[in-house]
């Protein structure tokens, strides 16, 4: 369980969180949707301090990180609690001077001290799982952007993470690649990771997360299950929301086959 207190990220004089308490389970998927704007992707990198809060606190399962710009984090505690998580960017984020397999092994090998062989392994499994076993000899500039994607959600899993996050996965591929991705994360939903989804895309949040956040100018509106947030939400901005993209009250419909 991730339990987020009344947490707080500000630029300058400008709020963008605001006071945000939320609870995100293990073994579930929840999607946070909102308009640009809205904070959905601070958020995100909040959770794994790459926008470090000003003020709240997070929790990991026993583990209580509280935040106090008049007592800062180390940098030891910082990198535990990067540790937590593996993040997946909507820019993909690979190294491009590594073939496939070295991405996905460098961080196990140099962070978890892993053996070599077993990094491969490890590796060659995780290609397999997203589908792209044959090419792990390759380098970045090599691939599709969809296989790109699919080869840093494989990096991501390589670190065993108690959670994944993902900051629209998909919103720099055009829609066919995009389905290659979803359903890799489509299939991971199915296995009980806990896992955290910023994304655009209405019909994927509807068909893979347990659960939606709701976020709008840096406040929670509403939290529920999926099938309560599309089909009877509890608040009226929900509604408008949904509204606008035709999804109020739309039935359970598959978009991935």
């Amino acid at each position: 369980m991730i339990d987020v207190k009344q947490l707080v990220k500000s630029f300058n004089d400008k709020v963008i969180l605001d006071n945000i308490s939320v609870q995100f389970p293990t073994g579930k998927t929840t999607a946070i949707l909102g308009p640009s704007g809205s904070g959905k992707t601070t958020l995100l990198r909040c959770l794994n301090v790459l926008e470090m809060p000003t003020s709240g606190q997070i929790s990991f399962d026993d583990t209580v990180y509280h935040f106090d710009p008049k007592q800062p984090l180390s940098k030891q505690t910082i990198l535990n609690l990067r540790r937590k998580s593996g993040m997946v960017f909507q820019s993909f984020n690979l190294f491009p001077h590594m073939t496939v397999e070295q991405n996905i092994t460098e961080g196990p090998i140099i962070v978890k001290k892993m053996d070599k062989q077993l990094a491969l392994q490890q590796a060659h499994s995780l290609l397999a799982k997203v589908g792209l076993l044959e090419h792990a000899p390759k380098y970045p500039h090599q691939l599709s952007g969809g296989q790109k994607q699919r080869v840093a959600i494989a990096r991501a899993l390589a670190m065993e993470p108690s959670v994944l996050l993902f900051d629209e996965p998909t919103s720099a591929l055009d829609p066919e690649l995009e389905l290659e991705v979803l359903k890799v994360i489509q299939s991971l939903s199915h296995e009980h990771n806990t896992m955290i989804i910023v994304t655009h895309n209405l019909e994927f949040a509807r068909q893979v997360a347990d659960q939606v956040v709701f976020i709008d100018a840096g406040k929670i509106i509403e939290t529920n299950t999926t099938q309560q947030f599309f089909s009877a939400p509890k608040e009226e901005r929900t509604r408008e929301f949904l509204g606008r993209f035709g999804q109020l009250g739309v039935s359970m419909v598959s978009v991935i086959e």
